[in-house]
Protein backbone atom coordinates (compact mmCIF):
# COMPACT_ATOMS: atom_id res chain seq x y z
CA UNK A 1 0.00 0.00 0.00
CA UNK A 2 1.43 3.43 -1.15
CA UNK A 3 1.47 6.03 1.51
CA UNK A 4 -0.83 4.06 3.45
CA UNK A 5 -3.67 4.07 1.43
CA UNK A 6 -4.45 0.76 -0.87
CA UNK A 7 -4.38 1.58 -4.78
CA UNK A 8 -7.31 -0.12 -6.83
CA UNK A 9 -7.17 -0.80 -10.12
CA UNK A 10 -10.23 -0.32 -12.17
CA UNK A 11 -11.40 -1.58 -15.14
CA UNK A 12 -14.96 -0.68 -16.41
CA UNK A 13 -15.35 0.22 -20.15
CA UNK A 14 -18.47 2.62 -19.10
CA UNK A 15 -17.67 5.80 -18.55
CA UNK A 16 -20.76 7.27 -16.14
CA UNK A 17 -19.96 3.70 -14.07
CA UNK A 18 -16.43 4.40 -13.75
CA UNK A 19 -16.93 7.81 -12.90
CA UNK A 20 -19.49 6.36 -9.85
CA UNK A 21 -16.77 3.70 -8.78
CA UNK A 22 -14.06 6.10 -8.93
CA UNK A 23 -15.71 8.37 -6.55
CA UNK A 24 -16.87 5.81 -4.63
CA UNK A 25 -13.20 4.30 -3.89
CA UNK A 26 -11.58 8.04 -3.16
CA UNK A 27 -14.13 9.09 -0.87
CA UNK A 28 -13.62 6.03 0.57
CA UNK A 29 -10.35 6.39 1.01
CA UNK A 30 -8.52 4.34 -1.83
CA UNK A 31 -6.52 5.79 -4.21
CA UNK A 32 -7.98 4.83 -8.04
CA UNK A 33 -5.52 3.75 -10.78
CA UNK A 34 -7.57 3.93 -14.22
CA UNK A 35 -9.88 3.59 -15.11
CA UNK A 36 -8.99 1.03 -18.07
CA UNK A 37 -11.49 1.13 -20.40
CA UNK A 38 -10.29 -2.26 -22.46
CA UNK A 39 -7.81 -5.22 -21.64
CA UNK A 40 -5.22 -3.71 -23.73
CA UNK A 41 -5.18 -0.66 -21.79
CA UNK A 42 -5.89 -2.46 -17.86
CA UNK A 43 -2.65 -4.61 -18.74
CA UNK A 44 -0.27 -1.67 -19.73
CA UNK A 45 -0.87 -0.26 -16.34
CA UNK A 46 -0.04 -3.74 -14.63
CA UNK A 47 2.87 -3.36 -16.54
CA UNK A 48 3.53 -0.58 -14.81
CA UNK A 49 1.53 -0.32 -11.51
CA UNK A 50 0.97 -2.84 -8.55
CA UNK A 51 -2.35 -2.36 -7.38
CA UNK A 52 -3.25 -3.78 -3.85
CA UNK A 53 -6.05 -5.18 -5.43
CA UNK A 54 -8.07 -4.93 -8.88
CA UNK A 55 -11.91 -4.41 -9.86
CA UNK A 56 -12.70 -5.40 -12.87
CA UNK A 57 -15.68 -5.45 -15.56
CA UNK A 58 -16.17 -8.98 -17.05
CA UNK A 59 -17.07 -7.78 -20.64
CA UNK A 60 -14.99 -4.85 -22.20
CA UNK A 61 -16.46 -3.47 -25.31
CA UNK A 62 -17.16 -7.12 -26.37
CA UNK A 63 -14.08 -8.32 -25.19
CA UNK A 64 -13.94 -10.86 -22.14
CA UNK A 65 -11.26 -9.45 -19.46
CA UNK A 66 -9.94 -13.51 -19.03
CA UNK A 67 -6.63 -11.96 -20.00
CA UNK A 68 -6.16 -9.35 -17.64
CA UNK A 69 -7.64 -12.01 -14.64
CA UNK A 70 -5.08 -14.25 -15.90
CA UNK A 71 -2.43 -11.53 -15.53
CA UNK A 72 -3.63 -10.23 -11.72
CA UNK A 73 -3.58 -14.03 -10.90
CA UNK A 74 0.12 -14.49 -11.89
CA UNK A 75 0.85 -11.47 -10.38
CA UNK A 76 -1.23 -12.59 -7.07
CA UNK A 77 -3.32 -9.55 -6.94
CA UNK A 78 -6.52 -9.98 -5.82
CA UNK A 79 -9.92 -9.04 -7.84
CA UNK A 80 -13.45 -8.42 -7.51
CA UNK A 81 -15.36 -9.19 -11.02
CA UNK A 82 -18.22 -6.69 -11.44
CA UNK A 83 -20.46 -7.93 -14.66
CA UNK A 84 -24.18 -7.95 -15.53
CA UNK A 85 -23.78 -11.05 -16.97
CA UNK A 86 -23.77 -14.71 -15.41
CA UNK A 87 -21.50 -15.83 -12.70
CA UNK A 88 -21.29 -18.82 -15.20
CA UNK A 89 -19.15 -16.82 -17.85
CA UNK A 90 -16.62 -16.62 -15.74
CA UNK A 91 -13.90 -19.81 -16.70
CA UNK A 92 -13.86 -22.09 -13.72
CA UNK A 93 -9.96 -21.13 -12.69
CA UNK A 94 -11.53 -18.08 -11.56
CA UNK A 95 -14.90 -19.04 -10.29
CA UNK A 96 -13.82 -18.74 -6.66
CA UNK A 97 -13.08 -15.31 -7.02
CA UNK A 98 -15.47 -12.66 -5.70
CA UNK A 99 -18.45 -11.86 -7.95
CA UNK A 100 -20.84 -8.77 -7.40
CA UNK A 101 -23.62 -8.79 -10.13
CA UNK A 102 -24.38 -5.10 -11.91
CA UNK A 103 -25.81 -2.64 -11.16
CA UNK A 104 -24.31 -3.30 -7.06
CA UNK A 105 -24.62 -1.59 -4.23
CA UNK A 106 -21.48 0.50 -3.46
CA UNK A 107 -21.82 -0.45 0.42
CA UNK A 108 -21.75 -4.06 -0.81
CA UNK A 109 -18.86 -3.42 -2.87
CA UNK A 110 -16.85 -1.67 -0.33
CA UNK A 111 -17.65 -4.20 2.00
CA UNK A 112 -16.40 -7.00 -0.35
CA UNK A 113 -13.49 -4.95 -1.60
CA UNK A 114 -12.45 -4.72 2.75
CA UNK A 115 -13.04 -8.52 2.88
CA UNK A 116 -10.74 -8.99 0.23
CA UNK A 117 -7.42 -6.62 1.15
CA UNK A 118 -7.61 -8.67 4.52
CA UNK A 119 -7.94 -11.96 2.73
CA UNK A 120 -10.67 -13.04 2.98
CA UNK A 121 -11.89 -14.84 0.85
CA UNK A 122 -13.90 -17.01 3.08
CA UNK A 123 -16.17 -13.75 3.85
CA UNK A 124 -16.86 -13.05 0.71
CA UNK A 125 -20.05 -14.81 0.84
CA UNK A 126 -21.41 -13.37 3.88
CA UNK A 127 -20.40 -10.30 2.71
CA UNK A 128 -22.37 -10.09 -0.59
CA UNK A 129 -25.32 -12.30 0.75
Amino acid sequence: MQGGHPTVLLVEDDPLVAMDVETVLAEAGYRVIGPADSCAHALSILRQEKPDVAILDLNLRGEMAFAVFDRLDETGRPFIIVSGHSRQVVPARHARRPFLQKPCDNGVLLKTLCAVLRGGWTEISAVIA
